[in-house]
């Protein structure tokens, strides 16, 4: 029971980590889906090409998002059209950056250490998406229509839409993936904690690559924020003498764990998650050989600079997140026939609008309770008692769509 306990605990600081990243990276997918429509998305980073990798990079580097963070947001490009070499250069560069963690990096590391890992980040980021469009080049996918084309019936706000997407449609398709990642995360970082001191005492008799490589290794799967990653990796020099090795921590650390890991395979396949996490691996030693082999200076550490996220704020963060993630786990699993369920064959819903446009619709009914449609599956399934089918036809039929009960 202790090790259930204390994964449990370590699951639960990941969450206070997480959390904000990952609300803020909900809202920004749910800006873009309403900003930009799938053929502006396609047409500016929808391409197998440099250009659109270039793109995706130049766009991730300013915003303020973790590892984690950039998993909606990733799948949301993903999803309105951006190529998959598009995709794995945003999630490759924009942990590493981000505002806050660029302004920290100059304060804290000086200019050179900033030089480098803005210069990592950008060619990791356009290495990262071309090998991607090489080894995986994306075929035309059926992206998600943001604008009232698809849904002239629907007269919804954009904040409305928005928020439907960021917080509901989006977290359906990466609720799973994720919440397996985190458990993994959790588990991998207890091992790493009680194997830490042992770990330290040993490593610092090793060689300069030893000591990159070990480090590296360590923060791949582990979620370490950009801004947070800092402390910690002045923290691993002054122990192991080494900058290279917290080099590597600066850019591994922030750029993978398992939570993202996971969930990439289901945004842009095994393949290109492959070249994504095996990229990272490769400039995060390079960088740290480079950095060594130069004697770039870092500042001694000071243990005042590790800094505690826990209050009440995040608190509210990790419900709101829990709860987004439960919903969509749950909206998205069918529901179970009973003798009060009926399950409509729908055809002609291509998105999340159209399914709310039925939805809304139907609950009107008199004798229905609940709704649930999938345009992935063309399915609406109505529970309720003494419910009217013809009248449930009708409905759906004045909305242009075509129906049938199975």
């Amino acid at each position: 029971m202790d090790i259930v306990y204390n994964i449990s605990e370590n699951v639960f600081l990941l969450l206070i980590e997480m959390s904000p990243y990952l609300l803020l990276g909900f809202t920004i997918a749910g800006l873009l889906s309403v900003l930009f429509s799938s053929d502006q998305i396609q047409n500016k980073i929808g391409s197998n090409n440099f250009i659109s990798c270039f793109k995706a990079v130049i766009f991730g580097i300013p915003l303020p998002l973790c590892s984690c963070g950039v998993i909606p947001v990733g799948a949301s490009l993903r999803r309105y059209g951006a190529s998959r070499g598009a995709t794995i250069s945003f999630i490759t560069t924009t942990p590493q950056t981000g505002v806050d963690s660029i302004i920290l990096t100059y304060g804290m590391l000086g200019l050179p250490l900033l030089i480098l890992k803005l210069a990592v980040a950008l060619t990791s980021g356009l290495v990262a998406g071309v090998l991607t469009n090489t080894l995986a080049p994306s075929s035309p996918v059926p992206t998600a229509e943001s604008s009232d084309e698809c849904c002239d019936n629907k007269k919804e706000s954009l904040l409305r839409k928005g928020l439907t997407y960021g917080f509901r449609t989006l977290p359906k398709d990466i609720a799973e993936p994720l919440l397996v990642g985190l458990l993994l995360a959790g588990t991998i970082g207890l091992l790493a904690q009680d194997n830490f001191i042992h770990l330290t005492e040993n490593i610092k008799n090793y060689s300069s690559f030893m000591k990159i490589f070990i480090i590296m290794i360590v923060s791949i799967p582990l979620y370490i924020c950009a801004t947070a990653s800092i402390p910690i990796a002045l923290m691993i020099a002054s122990l192991f003498g080494s900058p290279g090795a917290a080099v590597a921590l600066l850019i591994a650390g922030p750029a993978t764990n398992f939570s993202t890991i996971t969930t990439c395979i289901k945004i842009v396949g095994k393949r290109s998650t492959a070249v994504y996490v095996l990229t990272v691996f490769s400039f995060s030693l390079l960088a740290g050989i480079i950095t060594d082999s130069i004697s770039i200076p870092i500042p001694n550490y000071d243990p005042s600079m590790l800094h505690e996220h826990t209050s009440i704020f995040s608190y509210f963060c990790i419900a709101a997140l829990l709860m987004i993630l439960t919903n969509a786990v749950l909206y998205s699993k069918k529901l179970e026939i009973s003798d009060s369920s009926i399950t409509m064959n729908v055809i002609g819903m291509t998105c999340s609008h159209c399914e709310s446009s039925v939805i809304k619709s139907l609950l009107s009914v008199k004798g229905i309770s609940e709704v649930q449609a999938s345009h992935q599956n063309d399915e609406v399934v109505i529970e309720g008692k003494n419910i009217n089918i013809n009248e449930v036809k009708k409905i759906i039929q004045s909305l242009n769509y075509e129906v049938n009960q199975k």
